[in-house]
């Protein structure tokens, strides 16, 4: 890469992670392209000349950290280890962006942004399912998910829990509260209401 598209490849970095950065304050409705600009510390024509418009921007930041997400999630269930040690460090890697967003950029993907959700979704979609399915296949060969589950059960599943989680009207009511949903959820997701004693510690 030679230097020219080097220092365009920084000024578009640096343009996504102040976008990211007042998103997640205000919200995006409330946020201007020359607030970017000034955070970026580049002039709103560059903006225009990368992205076209706000809407192409925050597409891109919304794809930028999906994406980041994916990968760390891709190296987990490819990781060594057992089942049960890649849900905990999945339940984990959860509540840690949880933390870091506050309940803030998912709400705002899934409401005030409903025309992206499709596309951007569905870019990242196939992929997850695959990778879901093999962490499940995993489960099945040690035992701990029934083997006679089939992948259609399991995918259905999966879309239950994507669908009442996204319709939730209570789970991004509460900025401070909403890691501790999110953990909690993940346990009763994956370990359901009655407590066998073989759950892992996730209150760390």
């Amino acid at each position: 890469m030679n230097g020219f598209k080097r220092r365009k490849e920084q000024k578009k970095e640096s343009i996504i992670r102040a976008a990211l950065e007042l998103f997640m304050q205000y919200g995006f409705k409330k946020v201007s392209i020359n607030d970017i600009a000034v955070k970026a510390n580049v002039s709103p024509v560059t903006i225009y000349n990368h992205y076209g418009n706000k809407d192409n921007l925050v597409y891109e930041v919304i794809r930028h950290q999906l994406g980041l997400m994916m990968e760390n999630y891709k190296k987990i269930i490819y990781s060594e280890g057992t089942f049960k040690e890649k849900i905990k460090e999945i339940v984990f890697s959860k509540v840690e962006v949880a933390s870091q967003f506050k309940g803030v950029l998912t709400p705002l993907v899934l409401r005030d942004n409903s025309v992206f959700k499709p596309s951007i979704y569905e870019e990242f979609e196939q992929e997850a399912m695959k990778m879901t399915l093999d962490l499940f296949e995993e489960g099945k060969r040690e035992g701990c998910l029934g083997k006679d589950i089939s992948d259609q059960t399991l995918i259905i599943y999966l879309e239950i829990l994507k669908s009442g989680i996204s319709s939730s009207t209570r789970l991004y009511t509460d900025e401070e509260s909403y890691p501790r949903i999110v953990r909690e959820l993940n346990e009763l997701i994956l370990y359901g209401l009655v407590d066998t004693g073989d759950r892992p510690e996730l209150n760390n």
